[in-house]
């Protein structure tokens, strides 16, 4: 060997060591974020079963996709319908294409948007904040209820949450790096929202404005071309159905939807709907981030700290502009506010790291007292509930197998949050630094336990068991699994929770046969045997030659 390759070899071998180390320290927060967040992901009841609203319409409208081979028509039974754009139905569709028909393969583009949106949230917050408060808003995100429940979801929500911070975390690179690829990605998420969730992206796109206006991407050529390569899904999919259909379907359809959302409440939603659902659904978290808003304006050190990485447009202005639109917004869902909760995570995490500074330099102990003086009393009526229900034979029998899951989650919340609280007044004890980090530890886990409990126990993930149930019969599972099923239904008589089963049923019937408002089947020979689900209201008239199969909530299963 000569010796000007041993030279080179080993100063090949001093870069690779030099690089190594800075390895660990720059993926860890992503790395620790994903060990946070995977068991909330992974982990779930064996028993799993889809939500009639909105689950079982995309997850069904998906598995017609592969079924029918037209990835145009968001289509099940007997129609159509383009009230919805046909993203997620895409994204559903491939996932059962690659990986078969099921709860699990449906939730599948939910899960994985959630663990991008994690990581996001945290890349997010380095920009506007530093590492150390991103990565605690990217943790705290993470367990924030609604956030959880809708990342296990097949529904648009999750995946529209991701694209919008794909969004502003591209103008954030972009506001550094100055390079068209960053505004290129920024301006395509416009198009790719609305091809996921319609015109629910708009509210979003004006809630950034301001941000962008002050930064001046506006001027950037290269983010109107972005607009669109972006907007190419949508309008392709839309002129498809033109085509297909001679008419102005898919527009006709999402403005129809647009304005009737418009005009109508959720389940008697009023104006003031988001102020105590969105505090319920982010509980506690949501009160954390409105203290992190307070002290981001009072704070020196905080006000200084948002004030120097340019951060209020978008930390703070961002979502207050977002939550004024949904509150303007005439329909009213628990889910819309989805958007908002990456911010709250980042809010809450200033709001934390100012009490832990409060906390170690011994100041406002009264505001800390009163803290956790509140916890605690929060975890003693929880436990007091449990025992109460526990003890109460009248309510175990009124909540029936509820009891026993309800019982297990208000134990795991009641002793971690009084367990929390105990940490603050046994400080002097432990020690001010670690007893503080404890705090923080068992508020975070406190969620973190509950929520896994949750997914483990089938409160989230098993959303219809008696049907689930009913449909594992050894009877109807011979029937489903060997013949073909047809329906009778006359959907225009049909009531909201006869609709769900409806849903439920078109997905779970594996091999589906043709659809009649008449009889079991009209053009079938006298001597055929003929299966058929029979809604509720023509089950009740008289049919000869018909034999009762199995019977669910009204719903027949028949054969003639």
């Amino acid at each position: 060997m000569s010796k000007d390759w041993i030279e080179r070899r080993s100063n090949s071998l001093k870069r690779l060591k030099a690089v190594l180390p800075s390895l660990p320290s720059s993926l860890f927060p992503y790395l620790s974020l994903l060990l946070w967040v995977l068991p909330l992901v992974l982990l779930r009841s064996t028993q799993q079963s889809l939500m009639a609203h909105d689950e079982g319409i995309y997850a069904m409208q998906a598995r017609s996709l592969l079924l029918t081979g037209d990835w145009v028509t968001p289509q099940w039974g007997r129609g159509y319908s383009f009230d919805r754009t046909i993203g997620i139905q895409w994204l559903i569709g491939v996932c059962f294409w690659l990986f078969g028909t099921s709860e699990g393969t449906a939730r599948l583009p939910s899960a994985i948007a959630w663990i991008f949106s994690v990581l996001l949230t945290y890349r997010i917050g380095c920009f506007l904040l530093n590492a150390r408060l991103a990565w605690l808003g990217a943790a705290i995100f993470s367990v924030i209820p609604l956030v959880v429940q809708y990342g296990r979801l097949a529904t648009q929500d999750a995946v529209l949450v991701l694209i919008e911070l794909v969004g502003i975390w591209a103008l954030l690179e972009a506001g550094s790096q100055k390079r068209p690829f960053w505004y290129i990605l920024a301006g395509s998420t416009f198009g790719l929202g609305f091809l996921i969730k319609g015109f629910m992206v708009i509210p979003a796109a004006i809630a950034l404005l301001p941000y962008a206006i002050r930064h001046r991407h506006l001027l950037n050529p290269w983010l109107y071309l972005g607009l669109v390569l972006g907007a190419v899904p949508p309008l392709g999919w839309m002129l498809a159905a033109i085509r297909q259909y001679g008419n102005l379907s898919p527009v006709e359809g999402l403005f129809g939807k647009l304005f009737h959302l418009g005009e109508q409440t959720y389940l008697g939603a009023g104006r003031f709907y988001y102020f105590w659902n969105i505090p319920a659904n982010g509980f506690p978290w949501v009160f954390f981030a409105l203290g992190g808003v307070w002290w981001a304006l009072r704070a020196q050190r905080l006000r200084e700290l948002v004030r120097s990485n340019r951060s209020w447009l978008l930390l703070v202005g961002y979502p207050t502009i977002l939550f004024v639109e949904l509150t303007l917004f005439g329909t009213k869902t628990h889910y819309y506010p989805l958007q908002l909760m990456p911010f709250v995570g980042l809010l809450g995490a200033i709001a934390l790291d100012h009490l832990v500074q409060l906390y170690q330099t011994r100041q406002n102990r009264f505001l800390l007292t009163g803290l956790n003086l509140l916890i605690a009393c929060l975890g003693l009526i929880l436990i007091a509930l449990v025992i109460g229900i526990q003890t109460s034979p009248q309510i175990r029998l009124a909540l029936g197998g509820n009891v026993e899951r309800g019982a297990i989650l208000g134990w795991i919340v009641g002793l971690g949050w009084l367990g929390t609280a105990m940490v603050w007044f046994r400080r002097e004890q432990i020690g001010l630094v670690r007893s503080s980090q404890q705090w923080i530890a068992g508020l975070l886990l406190t969620s973190w336990l509950a929520l896994a409990t949750m997914n483990l126990t089938g409160f989230w993930g098993n959303y219809s068991p008696k049907l689930k149930t009913f449909l594992q019969q050894s009877t109807v599972q011979a029937v489903l699994c060997s013949h073909p099923v047809n329906f009778v239904v006359n959907e225009e008589r049909l009531s909201r929770g006869d609709r769900k089963t409806y849903l439920l049923l078109n997905f779970y019937t594996p091999n589906i046969g043709a659809f009649s408002t008449q009889n079991v089947d009209p053009s079938s020979k006298p001597r055929q045997e003929i299966y058929a689900w029979v809604d509720p209201n023509l089950a009740k008239l008289p049919h000869s030659n018909k034999q009762i199969v199995a019977t669910f909530e009204g719903w027949q299963l028949v054969l003639r």
